[in-house]
């Protein structure tokens, strides 16, 4: 294809601004043919529109021309369309292929220690000097942060390691008196390991090495996971669908094989990929086993959230998935409830134990001779509910007789005077004018904050509020946060005390917070840096004794420990050191240390990379972001961290008592 034909398409695309990233100056092929795909009406228009493309990419039938997009990609694979980043990636050998059937893994964000969690608005954003040409002065000013992100799409032969073990290191212990070195892991009876853990690395190798010790032995799984939004939060949250399936079933895959059998995993999602993260769980953990889908109300309607063209966003979901139905127990939940409306019976009995002599009066009439008033409404409602309170051994509703009762023939009870009958329990149902008299006294349960009326919740949740959460555990990360009293909520659905409870999202550490305060062991996994927001920190401060979230009301007084481990990097080290670079200077510095130090991509042309393309006019004309990425991808994924079975290899220098304990966790002999 001659070199007019190609500019005269690259002409057409130019004038896409979808198509392009980095101020114009890169093409998204993958992008691209995503919209090709989806046959997007204004690419088809533009392509059609142009004679020369039209005679390429198209078929006429009869009076209709028919688009070839196979035509049309193939094109694309095997010419360069722009002169930038792909084509100088092709020139070193890493051709960029992200529509292969095979794509398995999808590595996200940019493995670890690379993307800043934001803590506030303010911290999510850079500060820069710009000159005022007019005034002659130099003015402050702010931009959002600019986060690098790649995907990695891996296909089948490039992940024959990547899901090894992998080796730990960084290993400490805290306790209420700080961090100590980590001498032994402790494990139960049945060589089982008991301590608590938070995770620093890659989840989804996380996952995989965490299978080896606790494959079938998690009781409750729950994460918070992106939600792939176009939304103003402090890391990348908007992938293409595809992509973003496809991280999130590589880890679900894993993640249900560690579920014991009697195991759950809650997962929570928002309107976007609802839907279709339900099809996919249905086929990861079959509909059968699908429990519910829970709506939870997280915010409220207020002036301010009033001013949209569509209904205004108040819930998120949760998806509950059993790994085997028949083995599934749930603890029913139940919500406060001073709504006594149908308990307008009062019983008295005065001693008698003869029903027949019980009187069934009415609450309004005991209420207005209490009060010495002619209408109820002259008592106020709190005296009302504080009478209500105070005697709801006296009060009783009057229901219908339910179908289990149809066998008592009433033709021989005397419907004017209370009856008994005795269940086959050996309890007493009470009965009156051939009605069903239910006591208020059976609304009260035993709370953590004493006996209160309650009553049962099903799957709307709209008791718990999201207010102030701002302030639990002392974590200014806002953006995805949730309260304690909802993580309280779903572990009691599912655990008891000593069950393990696994967040491979841990983000500011919620979960692990909260199962700690309710003594379940409990494992964290996260990739992000938070800073002073991670879950390690907010995890020092529950055991040091933490009295936010849901502490008074589990009477948290402090306690307990856990260890903190990171998966030992060794390429990861290098992703680091690039993103790190403040310049072009610094990136081809590091070039020499790269190929001396770590694993390369075995396809990269080192040589045509030191020698041509890093001198190249066209690569100095990329962003660093750009550059960057180019030094990213000629990193081996598959030695990303150190797989435990090299532990020993002095190249990569680990510390023997990392060796040790990596050692002790998988124990290995």
């Amino acid at each position: 294809m001659d070199k007019k034909f190609k500019d005269n398409l690259y002409t057409l695309l130019k004038n896409d601004s979808r198509l392009w990233s980095e101020g114009g100056k890169e093409l998204n092929q993958t992008l691209l043919k995503d919209l090709v795909d989806k046959f997007d009406e204004k690419i088809i228009e533009s392509l059609l529109g142009n004679a020369e493309t039209k005679k390429q990419f198209f078929v006429k039938i009869k009076e209709a021309y028919v688009f070839k997009p196979s035509d049309f990609k193939f094109f694309l694979d095997e010419n360069k369309i722009d002169n930038s980043f792909t084509q100088l990636a092709n020139k070193i050998g890493l051709k960029i292929e992200d529509d292969k059937n095979d794509k398995v893994i999808l590595n996200w964000p940019f493995k670890d220690c690379v993307l800043e969690g934001g803590m506030t608005k303010e911290d999510s954003t850079d500060v820069y000097f710009k000159y005022d040409k007019l005034s002659g002065e130099w003015t402050e000013e702010k931009t959002k942060r600019k986060e690098i992100f790649f995907n990695e799409v891996l296909a089948r032969d490039e992940i024959d390691r990547l899901e090894e073990p992998k080796a730990f290191y960084k290993w400490e212990r805290f306790t209420a008196n700080g961090g100590e070195k980590v001498k032994e892991i402790k494990r139960d009876d049945k060589g089982l390991i008991r301590e608590n853990f938070v995770i620093k690395g890659n989840n989804l190798l996380a996952l995989h090495s965490l299978k080896e010790q606790f494959e079938g032995k998690i009781k409750l799984i729950y994460i918070d996971p992106p939600y792939n939004r176009d939304a103003d939060v402090f890391y990348n949250d908007n992938f293409q669908r595809s992509s973003w399936l496809t991280f999130m079933r590589n880890r679900l895959d894993i993640a249900k094989d560690l579920l014991l059998d009697d195991g759950c995993i809650y997962i929570s999602i928002d309107d976007k990929q609802y839907a279709y993260l339900k099809v996919l769980c249905d086929d990861i953990f079959k509909e059968e086993n699908f429990i519910t889908s829970i709506c939870v109300r997280t915010s409220s309607i207020n002036g301010l959230r009033t001013k949209n063209n569509k209904p205004t966003k108040v819930k998120d979901y949760l998806l509950l998935y059993a790994k085997n139905i028949t083995k599934f127990k749930y603890n029913q939940q139940f919500e406060e409830d001073y709504n006594f409306d149908h308990y307008s019976l009062w019983l008295d009995k005065k001693g008698e134990k003869d029903p027949k002599k019980w009187r069934v009066l009415n609450v309004d009439d005991i209420l207005k001779e209490k009060y010495k008033v002619k209408k109820i409404n002259e008592i106020s409602k709190e005296d009302i509910q504080n009478f209500i309170l105070n005697n709801y051994k006296n009060i009783f509703s009057s229901q219908p007789v339910a179908d289990r009762l149809d066998r008592i023939d009433f033709s021989k009870k005397d419907p004017d005077h209370v009856t008994v009958y005795v269940n086959p329990d050996g309890s007493e149902t009470y009965m009156y004018k051939k009605r069903i008299l239910d006591s208020l006294s059976n609304k009260f349960r035993q709370t953590n904050e004493g006996l209160k009326p309650m009553k049962l919740i099903g799957d709307l949740w709209t008791d718990i509020s999201y207010t102030g959460i701002d302030k639990e555990g002392d974590v200014k990360l806002l953006g995805g946060k949730k309260p304690e009293k909802l993580l309280q909520r779903i572990i009691e659905t599912i655990t008891k005390k000593g069950d393990i409870v696994l967040d491979y999202h841990a983000g500011s550490g919620t979960s692990c917070a909260v199962a700690h305060k309710m003594d379940r062991q409990w494992i964290g996994v996260e990739q992000l840096d938070y800073s002073e927001n991670n879950p390690e920190e907010r995890m020092k401060g529950v055991i040091e004794g933490d009295k936010t979230g849901i502490s008074k009301g589990v009477n948290w007084k402090g306690g307990g420990d856990f260890i903190y481990i990171q998966l030992a990097k060794w390429n990861e080290e290098a992703k680091v050191k690039i993103t790190e670079a403040k310049s072009y200077e610094e990136l081809v510095k590091l070039f020499g240390q790269l190929c001396d130090r770590y694993f390369l991509d075995y396809n990269v042309r080192v040589k045509d990379f030191k020698e041509s393309v890093i001198k190249s006019e066209e690569f100095k004309k990329l962003s660093l972001t750009e550059q960057k990425k180019m030094f990213v991808r000629m990193l081996d994924l598959n030695q990303m961290y150190v797989n435990f079975s090299e532990r020993n290899d002095k190249k990569y220098d680990l510390a023997k008592e990392d060796i040790l304990l990596s050692e002790d966790f998988y124990k290995h002999k």
